[in-house]
C-alpha cells in the first residue's frame, strides 16, 4: 500500500508539471515561472529548490501547461514559421513601358521586418542591384497571411545610385508559396521613376 501511494504521489506530481518543447524537439518537464518577450524562465520538475533557467523565446517551439493550455509561442505566424524566401518576377514602368526580370532572396529578421537583396536584368545584361528592408504590418503572434508593407532599399542601376521606396501587399500560402505586388518609387540624384513589380516564389523553414 505504501509503495502504491508513493507511485501515485509521484505520478500526480509529474502530471502536474508543465512541458516545454524546444525547436530541436527536446521535451522538458518543468514548472514555468515567467514568460515575456526576452525569455522563458522555468525550474526543472522535481527540483523546487533548483536554479532558475531562462531560454530565449526563439528556441521554444511550444509550452504545454499542466491545465491543458498550449502556448505556440507565436510560431503559427507564417513569416516566423518560414522566414527564408526566394522569388522572381517582373518590373514594368507604367508610364514608359518596358519589362525586366527580377530575382530576390529575403529573410524575415522578425515577423515584421524582412531584409532582401535583388538583381534585375533585361535578358541581355544586368540592370541593377539593390538591398534593404521591408516592414510588414502584422504582430509577432499574427496568423494573417496577407499583409501590407513599406520599405527602403538602396541600389545601383547602370552605376547610378538610387533609393527605392516600395509600397505593396504580400501573401503567403501555408504550403510556402509567396506572392507580392508593389508600386515602387526609384529616386535618383536628378530624377525619379515609378515602377510596378509582381513577384512569385517559395518560402522555407530553417
Amino acid at each position: 500500500m505504501l509503495s502504491a501511494g508513493i507511485i501515485l504521489l509521484v505520478s500526480l506530481n509529474v502530471c502536474g508539471q508543465d512541458r516545454l518543447i524546444t525547436k530541436s524537439g527536446e521535451a522538458l518537464d518543468v514548472r514555468i515561472i515567467e514568460k515575456n518577450r526576452s525569455g522563458v524562465t522555468y525550474k526543472m520538475a522535481g527540483y523546487p529548490d533548483g536554479p532558475l533557467i531562462t531560454v530565449r523565446p526563439g528556441a521554444v517551439d511550444r509550452i504545454e501547461y499542466r491545465n491543458g493550455a498550449v502556448d505556440l509561442m507565436g510560431n503559427q505566424n507564417p513569416r516566423k514559421e518560414k522566414p527564408f524566401g526566394i522569388s522572381m518576377g517582373g518590373v514594368t514602368w507604367p508610364f514608359a513601358g518596358g519589362l525586366i526580370s527580377t530575382y530576390t532572396m529575403d529573410y524575415f529578421i522578425t515577423p515584421q521586418v524582412s531584409a532582401e537583396i535583388n538583381a534585375g536584368n533585361d535578358l541581355q545584361q544586368v540592370l541593377y542591384f539593390s538591398a534593404g528592408v521591408r516592414a510588414h504590418v502584422n504582430s509577432g503572434w499574427s496568423v494573417r497571411r496577407l499583409t501590407p508593407f513599406a520599405g527602403a532599399l538602396f541600389g545601383y542601376e547602370y552605376g547610378n545610385e538610387f533609393v527605392q521606396i516600395p509600397l505593396g501587399v504580400n501573401y503567403m500560402h501555408r504550403t510556402g508559396i509567396n506572392v507580392s505586388l508593389s508600386v515602387n518609387e526609384l529616386i535618383f540624384s536628378n530624377s525619379s521613376q515609378t515602377t510596378v513589380e509582381l513577384r512569385g516564389g517559395w518560402r522555407f523553414k530553417l
